[in-house]
């Protein structure tokens, strides 16, 4: 069966999904439709496909070196995340050789996953098993929604309520609790890719400004957040789930366009946005509320450096619109990762600390 094909009109179809991409789609785009697909069809069964960690490089000398899905980095990556998801009925673990349906290749949290190689993916996409496949890795172009191009390819409505969230466990939320409410409020975070070189991050020493005005206005240090930053309890580490609970009892995070954006989001933190070259509807927290926040809490927000029309996506070697020629040339602009001289990397690198702080007044009054 194909991807495109409608699901047999049963009263309990099965649904095979996959998404071996990113952490940020595994919150932001996978969730609402494991939700839309359980709403619209209640009984139905479905098994999602992911991984256990980004690719790694095996072998030491070409031809034998090569990039492999399978191995287990970044704290389990997207299984963690995703393990918790009360919609899933089966949960796969995806490698590219190896196949393991015993589970004796991938344990996590306790709990064992069966491992399918691409080979037996195609052998099960091929078995008439299930009424439908979706693959959602998929490429994006400027103008597309990836919401709407997950739902489109899951045959949803897209204007299907949007159930943007993680699933954190009671222990997750426990341990997240003990470690924050000892600290001062307000609970400041600011997410790691706020710092990052990248035309996404803004500027370092603008970082470093509100720091010591987040210090001097409200008393308390800013709490970072990512993979640089982890908490620990009891002497022990905590998971990726757990790190991110952390954030549900913080006030508001401050970040750019990134996976711990998106983690705030879905924790249910109040975030604030430093945006620019992005159509908002790609990913700004601010556009796709979270419909967990109840009606009464603070909302997103987003500060959206100068631009001009059409938004386009930096990610690649296309230099920011905002920059003349010779402003370029001044910069020494390489790639998107690796833009040059920061303070006219892009437009969001226009955005102030005194707007940051405004923005962050006006939320925490």
């Amino acid at each position: 069966m194909t991807t495109s094909e409608a699901p047999a009109k049963s009263s309990s179809p099965k649904f095979l999904l996959r998404h071996v991409g990113n952490m940020g789609d595994m919150i932001f785009i996978v969730p609402p439709v494991l939700s839309a697909l359980k709403s619209t069809y209640p009984h139905c069964h479905i098994t999602f496909v992911t991984s256990w960690g980004y690719k790694r490089t095996v072998g030491f000398i070409p031809p034998l070196k090569q990039t492999i899905w399978g191995q287990r980095n970044q704290s389990g990556h997207s299984l963690h995340l995703i393990m918790t998801n009360p919609h899933i009925d089966q949960l796969v673990h995806w490698h590219d050789k190896k196949l393991s349906l015993t589970g004796r290749l991938c344990q996590e949290d306790g709990h064992s996953f069966p491992t399918w190689s691409k080979d037996y993916y195609e052998q099960q996409i091929k078995s008439g098993i299930y009424d439908k496949v979706i693959e959602l890795d998929f490429g994006l172009s400027v103008t597309d929604n990836p919401v709407v191009r997950a739902f489109q390819l899951a045959g949803i409505s897209p204007n299907h309520p949007f159930n943007y969230q993680i699933y954190f466990t009671d222990s997750d939320l426990q341990k997240a609790r003990a470690l924050m409410t000892k600290l001062p409020q307000p609970r400041i975070v600011l997410l790691e890719s706020l710092a990052h070189p990248s035309t996404r991050g803004w500027t370092t020493a603008k970082v470093k400004q509100l720091t010591a005005a987040i210090i001097k206005e409200y008393g308390v240090e800013p709490i970072w957040f990512g993979s640089k930053f982890g908490h620990f309890f009891n002497g022990q580490p905590l998971s990726l789930r757990e790190n991110i609970a952390t954030l549900r009892y913080c006030s508001v995070g401050i970040g750019v366009l990134s996976g711990p954006l998106h983690f705030a989001a879905a924790a249910g933190l109040p975030t604030i946005t430093l945006y620019c070259d992005h159509p908002l509807r790609r990913a700004a927290p601010a556009f796709f509320q979270n419909p967990s926040l109840p009606d009464n809490a603070i909302k997103h927000r987003t500060i959206l450096g100068p631009h001009k029309l059409p938004m386009t996506i930096l990610k690649g070697d296309a230099s920011s619109l905002p920059l003349t020629p010779d402003e370029l040339t001044e910069q020494n602009f390489i790639h998107w990762s690796n833009p040059g001289r920061q303070s006219t990397k892009s437009g969001l690198a226009a955005i102030t600390v005194d707007e940051v702080m405004t923005v962050l007044n006006d939320m925490l009054k």
